[in-house]
């Protein structure tokens, strides 16, 4: 991968050997495992018996697990980054119809038609803006005419929101960032926003961006951000590298690349908040969560025309 200024690459987000071995163990964070790992967990139960799944950007390969473990005939995973697909090998190394690999989510790997069901769980906001385009026009062509997909993606919201933990006080918070970013040099690295923001234990997620002077920013307001810029996501667990890609530009892709949106899932509810706060996790989840979900997970189908193309 070339680099590109602010610690991003020009084929999407890299991470290093640390947030790899933290996002295997945690894929979303404590707070995002309570309020997704059920829901996904129950679209896989649903979606993928009997048929042949395609996990783009597997990760660690867990939800490859989840998909054989519920009946699927085959699962293919594939991620860009080798040390991921180390990891995803050695989880679905006792399951022989889980294939793994290297690839690119801009050229995937597979012949056209391949699959019935594709998931892309946090992946576009990992992506370069070719690769963003590129990903929904090759899961039109690897997926079946009438095949499913999953694509789990931020919301807007979760871009310019603080979510911090239920005894801060966000006045010091944002105090407490403008002081650290008065500090920071110009285009600074991953490694210096990580190291800049790692004890701030109140921030359970908010976003960092460069402005056009090369200086860091608290993003408050989605207006500063354009379409692929790149960004930083501060969570719970660690600090990370994405790129920024509102919810109006996710539906535009689906419309021009033959996608029927079926249901939008805001999986982010008062019940699994209140059945969350009441088993004493080490982090309590505010309300906030539930009125302003981080994520939206959409549900769409390859439409059997040929898909619109914008000219």
């Amino acid at each position: 991968m070339v680099s590109v200024p602010g610690g991003h690459f020009s084929k999407g987000a890299k991470y290093g050997s640390e947030e790899i071995r933290i996002y295997s163990q945690h894929v979303y964070g404590l707070v995002g495992e309570a309020f997704l790992y059920s829901a996904i967990t129950e679209d896989l139960k649903r979606s993928v018996p009997g048929k042949r799944v395609l996990d783009i950007g597997c990760g660690a390969g867990k939800w490859c697990v989840t998909a054989a473990q519920y009946g699927a005939k085959s699962v293919d995973g594939f991620d860009i980054q080798p040390e991921m697909v180390e990891l995803a090998k050695q989880a679905t190394s006792h399951l022989d119809m889980v294939h793994i690999q290297v690839g690119d989510v801009a050229d995937m790997p597979y012949d056209d038609d391949s699959f019935d069901v594709a998931l892309s769980l946090f992946v576009t906001s990992n992506l370069s803006p070719e690769g963003f385009t590129k990903h929904f026009q090759e899961l039109n062509r690897v997926l079946i005419p009438g095949g499913k997909a999953i694509i789990l993606a931020p919301t807007d919201w979760s871009c310019y929101g603080l979510y911090i933990k239920v005894e801060a006080d966000p006045s010091f918070i944002r105090n407490k960032i403008a002081q650290t970013l008065s500090t920071m040099p110009k285009y600074p690295s991953t490694a210096q926003v990580t190291e800049a923001f790692k004890n701030y234990t109140e921030i359970l997620t908010t976003l960092f961006a460069v402005n056009d002077n090369g200086y860091l920013f608290h993003v408050e307001d989605i207006s500063r951000l354009s379409h692929g810029q790149p960004v930083w996501y501060k969570c719970d667990k660690m600090t990370f590298p994405n790129y920024f890609y509102s919810e109006k530009s996710l539906i535009e892709q689906f419309r021009t690349n033959g996608f029927h949106v079926d249901k939008i899932d805001n999986n982010f509810t008062e019940d699994k908040r209140a059945f969350y706060n009441s088993t004493n996790p080490p982090i309590l989840v505010s309300e906030d969560y539930v009125t302003h979900p981080t994520s939206y997970v959409y549900h769409v189908t390859k439409m059997l025309s040929e898909p619109h193309k914008v000219v």
